[in-house]
């Protein structure tokens, strides 16, 4: 057994840059034809790019995740373009750093919005196809170690993977009964432009120096590790590849091991 995704068809959301990008090129390079999702194709042009660049198959998967009508617009293209779907990766996802007083119900509805009711409506959209697929298929959320995080400022986002993680248990008895798994994986700080972003707003906030407290950050594990895309889409290749065929219901944290005082992550960007 390894890890080959080849004759796999495989959707990648959030898949301009940072960890969904390289979820897609890996999974690609493993031989699965990928649809890569994005806002629009200029988000998302130096991942098809990646991928062609490498001899693999991709084509491009346009939506606005708040949006669900372009959703499922979205889904049928793509389910049509692949003639099916082994492999679902719900990887786009927002952050905003807001005490509850300060936080407008707008930026709480827009969080839960796209970290968790996209992943729905997407799942919910190629429902059939993940059936259809039966053992073949395996669907990755990826959430955070934000779920369990007790950080001034980061309750919307915390809810909303923490959300996550409970819809993954329920949608794997569901799908499981078909053969179907079902996963998420949980990054600890991974180095994505998502991370830089999160960090100068928290620098800021705190009034503290940006490259001091990005990079004390991000080694803040037990590993002293700096962590990179390509740690997050190891896991998800081999999730979905026949290595991974008895793993389901899991919430798999990829982190260096997490220290307190880091528990935020980034996750994916849509």
């Amino acid at each position: 057994m390894d890890t080959s995704l080849n004759g796999k068809r495989a959707l990648i959301t959030g898949a301009g840059d940072g960890i969904g990008r390289e979820i897609a090129v890996a999974m690609a390079r493993e031989g699965a034809t990928v649809a890569v999702h994005g806002r629009s194709l200029v988000r998302i042009e130096s991942t098809l790019a990646a991928i062609k660049a490498e001899g693999g198959t991709a084509i491009p998967a346009l939506a606005d995740l708040a949006d669900e009508d372009a959703i499922a617009t979205m889904c049928e293209d793509a389910l049509s373009s692949l003639g099916g779907l082994d492999v679902l990766v719900n990887n786009a996802g927002i952050y905003a750093i807001d005490d509850t007083p300060t936080m407008t119900p707008e930026t709480w509805k827009s969080i839960l919005n796209i970290n968790l009711t996209a992943p729905f409506l997407v799942t919910r959209a190629v429902y059939s196809a993940l059936i259809d697929s039966g053992s073949d298929a395996s669907v990755i959320f990826i959430s955070s170690i934000a779920a369990d995080a007790h950080t001034n400022g980061w309750g919307a986002y915390a809810a909303s993977k923490n959300g996550l993680n409970a819809y993954m248990h329920c949608l794997a008895d569901e799908l499981g009964a078909h053969g179907a798994r079902v996963n998420c994986i949980a990054p600890g700080w991974v180095e994505t432009k998502m991370a830089q972003e999160a960090h100068k707003d928290m620098a800021a906030a705190a009034g503290v120096d940006y490259d001091e407290a990005y990079n004390l950050n991000m080694r803040g594990n037990m590993l002293s590790a700096l962590l990179t895309p390509d740690s997050i889409s190891d896991m998800a290749v081999f999730l979905a590849s026949e290595r991974g065929r008895f793993i389901t219901a899991q919430t798999l944290t990829v982190c260096g091991g997490n220290l307190p005082g880091s528990q935020i992550d980034d996750s994916g960007d849509d």
